[in-house]
């Protein structure tokens, strides 16, 4: 009897005999190579075995499905303290939800000692038209916003002579990489940096200039303007309170500064 690829799976039922006879008809089938012999006996006499069991499990499988009957599970409820017999909260259930209300409390962040907390909004008013145009008049481009701001008591000091430019309120860095390294040159002392002299637009649309520069405050650094902006904010009127804005322009490939009053 030739033996088919079918047979040596284990479906005909011509070939259902013991392991002898099942040798006998692989050897037939394949001539005396021992390792052939091995290998398709070894395959064969695992698919008789995987089959017997799955014959076997066949019944048991029937009448599981047999049994299975539709269950409506009704939608779980929020969990509640549930009292016990005596009609009492069980109080170590109590004691483990006060622990973990605990354990939630948000853990309180550091607060940046440059950042001063003022109300920015997210679409701040437009540049008024009378700079445009004499930003437009010097040729200017790359027109952004950099901070919008409240003046404080501090900006208006005639010691500090600064206006501070936060970090975290900045909504453009303006300088590119290579006048950012100019910043960091200081002066003779070693303690204080250069700055570099900006044409400035003032809020009266004066032209001046102002020295920018970078300041150092613990780890943290921001930028400032410096002398002489005491002279420009008396000038203008500027006092603690008022909102103004601070636009970055270049001119040549130089940077440029308008500082805006808004009330």
């Amino acid at each position: 009897m030739t033996i088919t690829l079918e047979d040596l799976r284990g479906d005909s039922p011509d070939i259902c005999g013991d392991f002898n006879k099942i040798k006998e008809e692989v050897i037939r089938a394949v001539g005396e190579d021992p390792n052939e012999v091995e290998r398709l006996l070894t395959e064969r006499i695992l698919m008789e075995f995987v089959q017997f069991h799955m014959k076997k499990r066949e019944p048991s499988l029937e009448k599981k499905k047999k049994r299975v009957a539709l269950k409506i599970i009704p939608p779980k409820k929020p969990l509640e303290s549930k009292p016990n017999n005596s009609g009492k909260i069980n109080k170590n259930q109590e004691k483990e939800e006060e622990e973990e209300g605990k354990s939630r409390k948000p853990k309180r962040q550091r607060k940046n000692p440059t950042e001063i907390k003022q109300a920015v909004p997210d679409q701040p008013p437009c540049m008024p038209t009378e700079f445009k145009n004499r930003i437009m008049g010097l040729q200017g481009s790359d027109i952004n916003l950099v901070i919008q701001k409240v003046l404080t008591d501090t900006d208006m000091k005639g010691s500090q002579d600064r206006l501070s430019i936060p970090r975290g309120q900045m909504r453009y860095d303006f300088l590119s990489s290579e006048e950012q390294v100019s910043l960091e040159e200081k002066e003779a002392d070693g303690k204080h940096f250069k700055g570099m002299e900006v044409p400035l637009i003032e809020p009266s649309l004066k032209e001046s200039s102002i020295f920018l520069k970078k300041w150092k405050l613990g780890s943290s650094c921001c930028y400032m303007l410096s002398s002489p902006w005491i002279n420009i904010a008396k000038r203008n009127g500027l006092k603690s309170g008022n909102d103004v804005q601070l636009w970055s322009f270049r001119v040549n490939q130089r940077p440029h500064l308008a500082l805006i009053k808004l009330r």
